[in-house]
């Protein structure tokens, strides 16, 4: 942050900061560091780097934060000595000024344990203002101050040097907001009736109840759709337009019948579309039940013919069978030497050829006989079975 740690302020034996051009150099100067009050030593630049140094080399003390006490210290002087600071907007409703003070009290304790500001400065009109400097790697206050019901201006001196704080505290814009501005936030309403607006200040608890929540008809941030947020005393407002949020608000009651209506549509809609499946659906059902039906019926009535070819089949060879019995019984005796394979049940006919001398036995395999059957086998065959 420092560089060499040469600083162009420091204090005096009075406790005033003064800078290095104002005393006499060397420790002639009688200045010391308010941070570790070891004494400091007054270069004017002719040797050595112009500025302040501290003079023991083996100081225990951190130079990062016997710089930003100096920073501290000397931002306090100037606001004591000037009576004036450079305030920022209030939320974009009131600008950017400046601020002259007729009284300026500081404690210059950089560290503390109470809820006290660092400056506590009055205007002419008896408006008191507090001021706390900040560092964003560094915690001053380790109480928050007590700013409910006040004015309370926050200024980061973090990015700021010794040469440039003056400036940055009388002049700048940056770094620096509102923790809490009573007079300001009282002055809301008349300031907007001076510019012929009526508007309406509203606690976030109120917004939380309100039918337009979710699209707020108050005043919007700056560049922003989202409405404004104002943090007073530890509560947050917004900005409430009365007319426009009851145009908004009969908008809103316009379109929630109006979606009252279409729900009603859709819901009509999709009770005729769920009646409409209903009947397709029973429709499939009966359907399905008749398909069903057929084809148990098909099922029972192939069932029924196979039963009967069955029977029929059965009935057939056992009339075959019959008419055999009855053959035999009729048929004369035959004289075993006159049988031959061709008169046998067991002969394979559709394997006869014309003029073939062979009989084509079909348990040749079985019985043990030749392929090639020779017809007189018949007179000697076990097998032998005629054929009528």
């Amino acid at each position: 942050m420092i560089g060499d740690f040469i600083f162009s302020w420091a204090e005096n034996a009075e406790g005033r900061m003064v800078h290095v051009d104002s005393v006499p150099r060397g420790l002639r100067c009688g200045c010391t560091c308010p941070n570790c009050h070891e004494p400091l030593l007054a270069r004017h630049g002719e040797k050595n780097e112009h500025g302040f140094a501290h003079h023991s080399d083996t100081r225990g003390a951190n130079l990062n934060i016997c710089y930003m006490v100096i920073l501290y210290k000397l931002a306090e002087q100037i606001i004591q000595t000037k009576k004036r600071i450079h305030a920022p907007s209030y939320y974009a409703i009131f600008p950017e000024k400046d601020i002259d003070f007729v009284e300026v009290k500081v404690d210059s304790c950089y560290e503390r344990d109470d809820k006290q500001p660092d400056v506590i400065a009055t205007t002419a009109d008896g408006t008191q203002y507090l001021i706390e400097f900040t560092f964003d790697y560094k915690v001053q206050h380790k109480q928050a101050i007590d700013y409910k019901n006040l004015n309370c201006l926050e200024i980061d001196l973090s990015k700021q040097s010794l040469e440039t704080v003056e400036k940055f505290l009388l002049e700048s814009n940056d770094d620096r907001k509102w923790l809490n501005n009573q007079s300001y936030f009282e002055n809301i309403v008349p300031r907007y009736q001076k510019a012929n607006r009526v508007i309406e200040v509203k606690d976030e608890e109120f917004c939380a109840s309100c039918e337009l929540k979710d699209s707020c008809s108050g005043v919007k941030r700056k560049g922003f759709y989202a409405p404004l947020v104002i943090e007073n005393s530890g509560r947050k407002y917004r900005i409430c337009k009365p007319e426009q949020y009851q145009e908004d608000l009969e908008a809103y009651h316009k379109w929630l019948k109006e979606e009252e209506k279409r729900k009603k549509r859709e819901e009509g809609f999709r009770r005729k579309e769920a009646e409409r499946q209903r009947q397709r659906e029973a429709e499939w059902e009966r359907e399905r039940q008749i398909r069903e039906q057929e084809r148990e019926q098909e099922r029972l009535r192939q069932e029924q013919e196979a039963a009967e070819k069955l029977e029929e089949r059965r009935k057939l060879i056992a009339a075959q069978q019959e008419a055999r019995r009855q053959a035999e019984l009729n048929a004369p005796p035959l004289d075993p030497s006159e049988r031959t394979c061709f008169m046998c049940e067991s002969n394979l006919s559709w394997m006869n050829r014309p003029g073939d001398r062979y009989a084509h036995c079909g348990c040749y395999s079985s019985m043990r006989v030749s392929k090639n059957t020779p017809p007189e086998s018949a007179q000697t065959c076990r097998g032998f079975k005629r054929k009528f």
